[in-house]
């Protein structure tokens, strides 16, 4: 195992301690840093919980001594000796063993014990049933959490205030069903445009909060991807640190899923059956981008227009959702026999449309990166991505690929000699801005119009 010879620095960008995975079982308490042969610890921003699996190579039959049934516990402790604020030390329920195989000579099999958040396990054994009366979102999350789940309180990390009084009933669902059901409703208080909370667990703990947010959050690093230094003898350590070793494209623009995600435009037409009327609301991206909060300065499209001299914020009925809606209910002079009462706006005028666009929005361009492993790498943390441009004329990072980008999913993997971290990247915006389009030149409206002369 690498390790760093002294506290206060490391000499190689892939040294690492792993100073405990201990698996505590209803036989004994027992160290498996030895026969661990990877481990894997998971983040993710769109799941509540994280996760992971140890591999282990056993000639030993720990399953059968340590009469392992899904109930076991398992401790890990690790980091970067010169950086101990940064550690990861959690405790986690094994629920499953997958992959057993025999090895060598059939004395010796491998197999992964898979771990996850013991409130994962909680919040399958147990529902809700309660009413929520008068109450802001982000308060009956937290109550969930704390009430049904009995969080600590050293897990309960960042619950922003959300907009409005809502009236729920959660109709007997699973406490983390409950919480997602109310998050799609969900406003930020804090100014930011539309409905984007999102509830996660990173390595601290449990948050719910809005992607704008984490989007106006400091830069952790930049990262970069180029050629190592040709002459070994020399070593920049502390470029090695940030630099990429693979990166793969994800998603990149697809106009077809864009159009059919309600990305740039989309259409809600509410009903109200009390009063008898309906409302049409349209999301238009171009509107939206002047009031939200962006990663890079500049949007992911340019000025085109189709045939009909439209843009793609234009044609909002290309997505098109019907609900059924109380919006504005608080003028009861309408109302036959005024019933003295109505419930509290859900504003779905609001965030259905803009939902529909921001998830699918921020998920618009996908990168995945591996770098020397980092502890401190935890969703909801903004990076700076450099990728090299490949025109040979420009040794700039790429003019449109660059730039920065929210951390979405993280994975920390550590084998015996090497610890890596595997980050799922997303951005919405461009560090520059696309050429714009000519609509009124000859050539150009010729060829929108589908004619070759």
């Amino acid at each position: 195992m690498a390790t760093s010879p002294t506290p206060s620095g490391i000499i190689y960008s892939k040294d690492f301690s792993l100073v405990t995975l201990t698996l505590l079982t209803s036989v004994s308490t027992l160290d498996v840093k030895n026969i661990m042969t990877e481990l894997s610890y998971y983040e993710d921003l769109f799941n509540n919980t994280a996760s992971g699996y140890v591999m282990f190579v056993d000639s030993m039959g720990y399953i059968e001594n340590l009469n392992l049934t899904g109930n076991e516990y398992i401790r890990m402790t690790f980091g970067k000796t010169n950086q101990k604020e940064n550690w990861i030390d959690k405790l986690y329920r094994v629920y499953k063993v997958a992959k057993r195989l025999p090895e060598g000579n059939g004395n010796t099999e491998s197999y992964s014990l898979y771990f996850c958040s013991e409130e994962m396990i909680l919040s399958e054994q147990y529902k809700i049933s309660k009413s929520y009366p008068n109450s802001a979102i982000s308060d009956n999350i937290a109550d969930i959490l704390t009430t049904y789940l009995k969080v600590p309180d050293k897990k309960m990390q960042v619950i922003e205030s959300t907009l409005g009084l809502y009236d729920f009933i959660v109709p007997y669902l699973k406490p983390f069903d409950a919480i997602n059901w109310m998050s799609v409703y969900a406003r930020p208080e804090n100014g930011n445009p539309g409905s984007d909370m999102v509830f996660y667990e990173d390595k601290s703990g449990f948050n719910f909060r809005s992607i704008q947010s984490l989007m106006g959050g400091p830069v952790y690093h930049k990262y970069t991807y180029s050629p190592k230094n040709l002459d070994s003898s020399v070593q920049d350590l502390n470029a090695e640190v940030y630099n990429v070793s693979t990166y793969e494209i994800l998603e990149s623009y697809d106009a077809l899923k864009a159009i059919n995600s309600g990305v740039f435009a989309n259409r809600l037409i509410s009903v109200d059956p009390l009063l008898r009327r309906y409302k049409t609301t349209d999301f238009d991206y171009a509107s939206y981008i002047q009031n939200s909060k962006m990663l890079n300065p500049y949007a992911i499209t340019n000025n085109f227009k189709n045939r009909f001299d439209d843009g793609l914020n234009a044609t909002p009925e290309a997505v098109l959702k019907l609900v059924f809606s109380n919006y504005n209910q608080t003028d009861l002079s309408q109302i036959k026999n005024n019933p003295g009462s109505v419930a509290h706006d859900i504003y779905a005028e609001t965030y259905i449309p803009y939902r529909t666009a921001q998830m699918a929005l921020d998920n618009y361009t996908r990168v995945k990166i591996s770098v020397p492993g980092d502890p401190g790498l935890t969703v909801g943390l903004v990076v700076n991505f450099a990728l090299l441009s490949k025109n040979p004329n420009q040794k700039e990072p790429d003019s449109f690929y660059s730039g920065n980008y929210l951390v979405t999913a993280v994975r920390h993997i550590i084998s015996p000699n090497e610890y890596k971290t595997v980050l799922e990247l997303a951005k919405e915006s461009s560090p520059s801005q696309y050429a714009g389009v000519d609509n009124t030149s000859t050539i150009w409206k010729n060829t929108v119009r589908g004619l070759t002369s």
